[in-house]
C-alpha cells in the first residue's frame, strides 16, 4: 500500500488517498480525533461524514473508511490506555446522522497509523462481494463468548467491531499476550476470559 500525491479537487470530501495493491481504486480516508466530536466543532464535523458518505462509489463502498486517532496525546498516560469515550462518541454520531455506517479504523498511536491502515485493507481481501448484512455480522459478533446462554452486550459488540476488522483478527488477538491484555484492559478480565474459551473449544472443535 501506498500514499498518493492527489490534486485538492482530487481530495474533496476526504483527507487521504491510500492506494491498494489489491485493488485499482484508492482507499479514501476521513481522519477525526476526539476533538472533532466535541460540541464546538461537532456541527461541522456531522456535515463532512454527510459529505463523505455521499462521494461514496456504492459499487465500491469498502474502499471508505474513518481513521479515528482515540486521543490527541495516545498512549502518553500513565496506564498507556487509549480511552475509548471519544470512539464510542462518533459512533453514536455516525448512527445519528447518517443513513448507514461507515467503517471507523481506530487509532491508537500516530505511530500505528500505517499499519492500522494496512491491517485494515488486508480484511477487505476477506470480504466476498456479496457482504451479509450488519445485523447478522452483529448478532454472529455477539455469541462469541462462552458463557452461553449468554451474550455479549451491546456496548462490548460495538467495541470490538471497531477494535478489531475480522473474526479472525479477535481469535488472533486473544491467543496473543498483546491482544489478552488489550482485551482485558476495556472488557476485564472474566469477559476476555469467556472469549478465549469460546475460540480454544472453536480450535478443539475443527
Amino acid at each position: 500500500m501506498c500514499l498518493t500525491i492527489a490534486l485538492e479537487s482530487e481530495l474533496q470530501n476526504c483527507d487521504l488517498n491510500f492506494q491498494l495493491q489489491s485493488c485499482s481504486l484508492p482507499l479514501k480516508i476521513l481522519l477525526l480525533s476526539p476533538s472533532s466530536i466535541q460540541a464546538t466543532d461537532k456541527e461541522n464535523t456531522s456535515s463532512r461524514l454527510i459529505n463523505f458518505y455521499h462521494s461514496r462509489n456504492n459499487s465500491n463502498y469498502q474502499n471508505y473508511a474513518i481513521a479515528f486517532f482515540l486521543s490527541e496525546d495516545s498512549f502518553n498516560r500513565a496506564s498507556g490506555k487509549c480511552d475509548l469515550d471519544g470512539l464510542l462518541a462518533l459512533q453514536a454520531l455516525v448512527a445519528e446522522c447518517l443513513p448507514a455506517l461507515i467503517p471507523i479504523i481506530p487509532i491508537p498511536d500516530s505511530s500505528c497509523f500505517l499499519s492500522c491502515l494496512e491491517e485494515y485493507t488486508a480484511s477487505l481481501a476477506d470480504i466476498r462481494l456479496q457482504t451479509p448484512s450488519l445485523t447478522d455480522s452483529m448478532t454472529l459478533l455477539s455469541h462469541v463468548t462462552s458463557a452461553y446462554p449468554n451474550i455479549l452486550s451491546d456496548r462490548e459488540i460495538n467495541i470490538l467491531s471497531d477494535l478489531f476488522p475480522s473474526l479472525r483478527s479477535l481469535s488472533q488477538a486473544v491467543r496473543s499476550p498483546e491482544g489478552w491484555k488489550f482485551l482485558v484492559d476495556y472488557l476485564g478480565e472474566v469477559r476476555t476470559r469467556e472469549i478465549a474459551d469460546f475460540w480454544d473449544h472453536d480450535k478443539v472443535c475443527e
